[in-house]
């Protein structure tokens, strides 16, 4: 069966982003294999994420285009940025031996925001579990999967405060529209949820 025009539309975009940022990364050297690894878990790690995160909101216009493939899809993303992103704090605590990189900084404002990510890996692992209770905890599932949108914000900030590769403006510019698209079709969905019930 020949993939529809917007599938097309959609796997061309994805893979783009992909190579885009890839082309980013390899512009920066990195110094030894535990930089490589840091460097690549976090950003397509974030990417990988950002992708699940976007397809959540449309499933039923996604469905219609993908068929049933495309919950293996949007699982293949989440698995893989899931194993990226702990891969990032992973590879840096052997790095550095030290197993406190794991632990929230909360003893200053600017520590708890330029070690966001490490909050944000203990909320997208909490989100994840969420989704696979979601049939015990039935509707509550969607609120706590929010959490994923909460995780990519602190994400983002730690990578633009102490990210090394957050200091190519095409890295910059280019996860910055990523959390402004994941917000703002995050605010839309909301926006079009709450008309239906007013008609409702």
């Amino acid at each position: 069966m020949p993939l529809k025009k917007e599938a097309i539309y959609i796997i061309t975009a994805t893979l783009s982003l992909y190579i885009l940022v890839t082309v980013f990364f390899l512009l920066t050297p990195f110094t030894d294999g535990f930089d490589f690894i840091i460097r690549f878990g976090a950003l397509f790690g974030f990417t990988s994420m950002f992708i699940a995160t976007m397809m959540t909101p449309f499933v039923v216009h996604l469905y219609k285009i993908f068929g049933k493939p495309f919950i293996k899809m949007h699982h293949i993303y989440s698995i893989t940025g899931l194993i990226l992103i702990t891969l990032h704090p992973i590879a840096f605590a052997i790095f550095k031996l030290d197993i406190t990189v794991f632990i929230p900084d909360f003893n200053s404002w600017y520590g708890f925001w330029s070690l966001g990510g490490r909050l944000a890996l203990i909320l997208i692992y909490i989100a994840v579990i969420a989704a696979l209770l979601r049939k015990k905890i039935k509707k509550n599932w969607r609120i706590i999967h929010i959490l994923n949108y909460i995780a990519l914000f602190l994400a983002y900030v730690h990578g633009v405060l102490i990210g090394t590769d957050f200091q190519n403006l095409g890295i910059l510019v280019t996860f910055t529209i990523m959390i402004i698209l994941s917000f703002s079709v995050l605010i839309f969905k909301r926006y079009l949820s709450f008309k239906r019930k007013q008609k409702g």
